[in-house]
């Protein structure tokens, strides 16, 4: 089992990471496809949700994922076949787990007649906050077989919560 590397950040206020400014642009980006979308469709107006999540899982990727609570922690799984734990970033928050995932395509030039050859890049970007603080120390993360585990336990004492807080 491949072990991931882990941004820890206790307080997101103090440090600018690069994936939230990533995030930012993909947002916007989202925000330009969706308006794009509603406009291709007369600007109909009551689908407005519809046209973001579309613009979402085109720019942002929607792999299968599951977040889970127990045993005083949280358990998130998301599919990521195509990638090795080397192309996976996670980013861990007191309130959230931000998953970014990215590879590209090399071609490999084979001996013979290249009748087609399809390349290119594989990226997903998943943000999932959480209902409780977790402890950003002990975050784990593993990846397996194309599945990406992060386990992330709560914050268990008054002292730990007091530190997320601050």
């Amino acid at each position: 089992m491949a072990q991931v590397t882990i941004t820890k950040v206790n307080d997101a206020g103090k440090k600018t990471l690069p994936v939230f400014e990533e995030m930012a642009k993909r947002m916007e980006a989202v925000r330009l496809r969706a308006f794009d979308l509603f406009e291709k469709r007369g600007r109909e107006l009551g689908r407005e949700l519809e046209d973001w999540f579309k613009a979402e899982r085109e720019l942002m990727g929607a792999p299968a994922s599951e977040l889970v609570e127990k045993n005083g922690a949280y358990e998130l799984q998301i599919t990521l076949p195509g990638f090795e734990s080397k192309d996976i970033e996670v980013t861990a928050l007191p309130s959230a787990i931000i998953v970014h995932a990215a590879t590209q395509d090399q071609k490999k030039t084979e001996e013979g007649n290249v009748i087609r050859t399809e390349a290119g890049s594989n990226e997903v970007y998943r943000s999932f906050e959480v209902p409780a603080l977790i402890n950003v120390d002990k975050v784990t993360a593993s990846f397996e077989k194309g599945v990406l585990r992060i386990e992330a336990p709560h914050v268990t004492t008054p002292i730990e919560t007091k530190a997320m807080a601050a």
